[in-house]
């Protein structure tokens, strides 16, 4: 499970919006103060499950099987398409004696821009189940009123 830590700021029926805070592994992160992953806060919706209210430090989750499956669907398997659609071209333009670079350019974008509406359609259902969803595990303790950012993480 990989976890994150956050803000509770506006709350609906089922979901909350929170805002991440940087982890404690940024100070110890030898990039830290030259990092941009954790430069401004990001703000996610979350399934609020705990019933936390506007302003509640809480913990969210989201599944690490779940979390490498969107992240195959996104990354990989546009690469996938492309590659395949370039082999595909060259296969092409052997049997019907056309420029090979100019086939395999031709059917390796055309694959990519497939997969990439396919990766859409798929992440529009994913994003729909439950499962693909970070969620609020816990309600932490209230801390002291601060503000949060990266030098409060990173001795710069």
């Amino acid at each position: 499970m990989a976890t994150e830590k956050g803000i509770v700021t506006k709350i609906s029926a089922d979901t909350a919006w929170v805002r991440t805070l940087p982890s404690e592994a940024c100070a110890g992160c030898s990039s830290c103060g030259t990092c941009n992953a954790q430069r401004e806060d990001a703000e996610v919706e979350v399934l609020n499950e705990v019933g936390a209210r506007i302003g509640d430090r809480i913990l969210i989750d989201i599944k690490t099987s779940a979390f490498l499956k969107a992240t195959f669907l996104l990354y990989v398997f546009p690469i996938i398409g492309l590659t395949a659609g370039a082999m595909l071209g060259v296969q092409f333009a052997d049997y019907y004696a056309y420029d090979a670079s100019a086939c395999s350019a031709a059917f390796g974008f055309g694959a990519f821009f497939l997969t990439v509406a396919v990766v859409r359609i798929m992440g529009n259902r994913m994003g729909r189940e439950r499962v693909y969803r970070p969620r609020i595990v816990k309600v932490l303790p209230p801390m002291a009123p601060t503000k949060v950012n990266l030098q409060d993480h990173c001795p710069v």
